[in-house]
């Protein structure tokens, strides 16, 4: 189940209907389930996010690929968690996912928050995610961690051909390394394209090095610069915010780049990322946006028999 009210309710604000909720159009459209079932208040009934239900929830509400997040343990697991704590997704607070080990994770419960009926969902590991993946769907890994992590990484998706999976992580460091050690699969960077007051415009926060540290929030955004950082290292393409500056589209087209945007939930805003030519949309309301897109003439990719 899923909540309608809320899709209803951003409908209602932008005064539009199921029918009328995007722009037509013909293009396909990748569809990404954010962290599978995405948050509570998106979709209360829902499976918890980053868990296997979930995982296999975004699949069966229409999506092409399904995102999730991943750190590794302190022993060298490659685990599904957003959060760097254990405090608003488990049973048990104040534990660093990376300082534990996997047995330490093994007993929490991943899904309790989120009713009785999902207590006994326990945090996945990613090997675990890779057979739940659809033969012609994909898995979206976003790594929470710095460049120390990506051969754990590599080793535990290697079970996933290419055309099924793809990288993305907000730490520069760790696309280009991805990037360098399997050219073969697709990586994205991910930027913060925020409007700042503080600075009187955009701007493009982003993380470095081992420990992530966040960068560029009160730094003006330079699109030249954003796109050639991708390029200077081979990426594939950004995954930006769903508000971005008016250049960057145009910008990501010119050096032949993928464009993926997060996380558009409101029929304005995916609407205004597929006019401007995103590849594809993560999003909360999977379903609701899939409806959204076909009613507009518009196709997800497995629909349309295109691989992600």
């Amino acid at each position: 189940m899923t909540d309608r009210p809320q899709a209803e309710a951003a409908l209602t604000a932008s005064h539009r209907s199921v029918e009328d909720a995007l722009t037509p159009g013909d293009a396909v459209v990748r569809l990404v389930a954010h962290r599978g079932s995405g948050h509570a208040h998106t979709d209360p009934l829902g499976p918890p996010e980053n868990t296997l239900a979930g995982i296999e929830y975004g699949f069966a509400q229409g999506a092409d690929a399904v995102e999730v997040d991943v750190w590794r343990t302190a022993d060298g697991t490659i685990v599904l968690h957003h959060d760097a704590t254990t405090d608003r997704t488990t049973d048990r607070a104040g534990i660093g996912i990376a300082e534990a080990s996997y047995a330490e994770l093994l007993e929490l419960s991943a899904g309790r928050w989120k009713g009785a009926s999902w207590s006994r969902s326990g945090i996945p590991t990613l090997a675990e995610c890779t057979p739940v993946v659809p033969a012609d769907r994909a898995l979206v890994v976003e790594i929470e961690q710095g460049p120390q992590v990506v051969p754990d990484v590599l080793a535990a998706s290697e079970a996933l051909p290419p055309d099924r999976l793809m990288f993305i992580s907000k730490n520069l460091d760790t696309a280009g390394a991805i990037k360098a050690a399997a050219p073969h699969y697709r990586t994205l960077w991910i930027v913060d394209t925020i409007p700042r007051w503080q600075i009187g415009g955009w701007a493009q926060g982003h993380r470095r090095g081992a420990d992530s540290h966040r960068r560029g929030f009160d730094e003006p955004a330079d699109v030249r610069w954003l796109v050639g950082q991708a390029v200077e290292r081979g990426l594939d393409g950004l995954d930006t915010l769903f508000a971005y500056p008016p250049d960057l589209p145009e910008a990501i087209a010119a050096a032949n780049l993928t464009w993926l945007v997060w996380t558009a939930n409101d029929p304005r805003a995916v609407d205004a990322c597929v006019h401007d030519g995103a590849w594809g949309i993560t999003t909360d309301n999977t379903r609701q946006v899939h409806d959204w897109l076909v009613a507009s003439g518009r196709s997800t990719a497995h629909a349309a028999g295109e691989r992600y």
